[in-house]
């Protein structure tokens, strides 16, 4: 739904259900769980409803997840170095 978005820029309850095959209530609910996380905001134009993507929230996400997976990526080639020296010292000592 989110990629459709933004995609779309602004879709209605309905577009987005439907490209899902899911039915009404259960796109309601996805859609309702997205609009608390603040990922998207609703505008109610008599008994339509349309949806807009909110950037902002994943921009944040995606630094935080670009600030771990550089710490993790780090931590890894680390331990991977360490894993291979104590395996060469095996060998050597073996």
């Amino acid at each position: 739904m989110l990629a459709l978005l933004a995609k779309r820029g602004e879709c209605v309850a309905g577009e987005l259900g439907a490209r899902f095959d899911i039915s009404q209530p259960t796109a309601s609910k996805h859609l309702r769980v997205l609009e608390r996380a603040g990922l998207i905001t609703r505008r109610i134009d008599g008994r339509v409803h349309r949806f807009r993507l909110v950037v902002k929230p994943l921009e944040r996400a995606e630094r935080w997840i670009s600030r771990h997976r550089e710490f993790w990526e780090g931590s890894l080639d680390r331990l991977g170095g360490y894993l291979d020296e104590l395996a060469r010292k095996r060998e050597r000592d073996g």
